[in-house]
């Protein structure tokens, strides 16, 4: 049963996983997982040490695939088909076949969940090991179950791996207290080993989580909690704003469903925790502390709703007789299915991310000659470039004074504006690329080197590409530089 689940999921994931370009953080899978396991340890003293196992995870997939939009997202596609059928697995062993069976299937068509399916960052790795904990939790649960300590010895390394790769789902282990506390048995045994497996795995990240928070600058740019932040969760996880009430209950249908006991097992308490409690935390902490929450940081969070929903299904399916059921049934599904579908459409475009790499790579594989420059306003653009490395190797890009591999990071060193002076002055056409991340007002050094760029005309402009998250002009020379001008 759950191989219908994983096939389900697997196959949407699939469908236009090339449509979307490459956005700003797949660059960053891009630029790190294309470097040897040296070099990408040189970073992480530094920079992104949050997503290390990621990228190490990534490496030797990389060698044998490489780095295309295919490749590079596979992985993520996979990891969504096996957290489909590890749903599939907790819904039947909390409730029911069907409902597992449901529960696997919205989790697999979810507009959310096919949205990080298809991206090469860790969102999907984290889901399914988020599924994992909790299916090792579920059977270490059972009172009389044979070999407590060996589903608790699992649940402790799931919990491992999942700070490892996303410290914020390490919040998933209050959510399973709240679990323990809720469900029938109270027996001491399963507290003490569910106590010394989150305990050990506390300790085993503790190095992980201080050397973390000394790169909290990575994380400036997130907003303070607000109001605004908890509607747009609300509306990520159901998939759309037109999908929220169907989806709310179907969701609360499946939690007063999903109260039935089965033996020391209950959905709701399972789902319900998961569900409310990371999400709850994560703003609450960032209340009290700096921010550290974005919507797509619960990501993690989006199987326990699946389970609701398709606890939810399978009572509307048990409904009366059998022909009564198939009624109710096909109607709620088509509530919720028919409008995802233009969501499912638009996650799928070219332009979906907030940044569209892949047409300033385009134009310059069709455009750019021998002797082009390019100029990068900043050294976030020249990261942004990095998700198509192949389209900017004839442009020479004459701001670069370090590589990001030399320099030990995903933007490289820039050379000081006034020493685009003499290259630019010998060139007879310049590209230059901005981006989105440069913000607004810009940044000094990023004024300067537009205004030397103006300098070292007169130009013309001979072409301007923009696109979401940025801009490609292409300057050409109408006369020789004087520098007496």
């Amino acid at each position: 049963m759950p191989l219908v689940p994983a096939a389900t999921a697997l196959a949407i994931a699939l469908t236009g996983i090339r449509g979307p370009s490459f956005w700003l953080d797949e660059a960053a899978t891009v630029s790190m997982t294309g470097r040897p396991v040296r070099e990408m340890l040189r970073v992480f003293g530094h920079l992104d040490l949050v997503h290390a196992l990621y990228y190490l995870v990534m490496r030797p997939w990389v060698v044998l695939f490489g780095t295309g939009e295919l490749s590079l997202r596979l992985p993520s596609a996979l990891a969504t088909a096996m957290a489909a059928a590890g749903i599939a697995v907790i819904g039947r062993r909390c409730l029911s076949p069907a409902a597992g069976l449901l529960a696997g299937l919205m989790y697999g068509c979810a507009v959310p969940v096919t949205r990080y399916a298809q991206e090469a960052r860790s969102y999907a790795m984290v889901t399914a090991v988020a599924v994992l904990g909790t299916y090792l939790l579920v059977r270490g649960m059972r009172d009389d179950g044979r070999h407590p300590w060996r589903w608790f010895a699992g649940y402790g390394l799931a919990i491992v791996v999942l700070g490892l790769l996303n410290l914020n789902a390490v919040f998933l282990v209050p959510a399973h207290a709240v679990t323990l506390l809720t469900v029938s048995s109270k027996a001491a045994g399963t507290w003490i080993r569910w106590a010394v497996a989150a305990g050990l795995a506390a300790a085993a990240l503790v190095p992980f989580a201080l050397a973390a928070h000394g790169q909290e600058f990575q994380v400036e740019w997130l907003p303070e909690p607000s109001g605004k932040m908890v509607w747009t969760l609300v509306r990520f996880m159901a998939g759309g704003p037109g999908m929220v009430v169907p989806v709310l209950l179907l969701a609360l249908v499946g939690a007063f469903t999903g109260f039935v006991t089965h033996e020391t097992r209950s959905l709701t308490a399972v789902a319900l925790p998961w569900l409310v409690v990371p999400p709850t935390l994560m703003l609450v902490a960032s209340l009290l502390d700096e921010p550290l929450f974005m919507y797509r940081y619960a990501v993690f969070c989006l199987p326990a709703l699946a389970l609701l929903t398709g606890a939810g299904l399978a009572r509307l399916a048990s409904l009366g007789r059998p022909a009564l059921g198939g009624i109710a049934l096909a109607a709620a599904v088509a509530v919720v299915a028919v409008p995802s579908l233009p969501r499912h459409d638009a996650i799928r475009r070219q332009d979906s991310r907030p940044d569209d790499l892949r047409t300033p790579a385009e134009v310059l594989r069709s455009k750019a000659q021998d002797g082009d420059v390019l100029v990068h306003l900043a050294g976030v653009v020249r990261w942004g470039a990095s998700a198509y490395p192949d389209a900017y190797r004839r442009p020479q890009d004459v701001g670069l004074r370090k590589t990001p591999v030399h320099a030990a990071n995903l933007k490289g060193r820039d050379k000081y504006p006034r020493q685009l002076r003499r290259p630019l002055q010998a060139a007879s056409r310049v590209w230059v690329m901005s981006s989105r991340s440069l913000g607004r007002p810009l940044a000094p050094p990023v004024k300067r080197r537009m205004e030397i760029i103006r300098e070292m005309g007169p130009w013309r402009v001979a072409g301007t590409w923009k696109y979401r998250g940025g801009k490609l002009t292409l300057y050409v020379r109408t006369e020789p530089y004087r520098s007496s001008r």
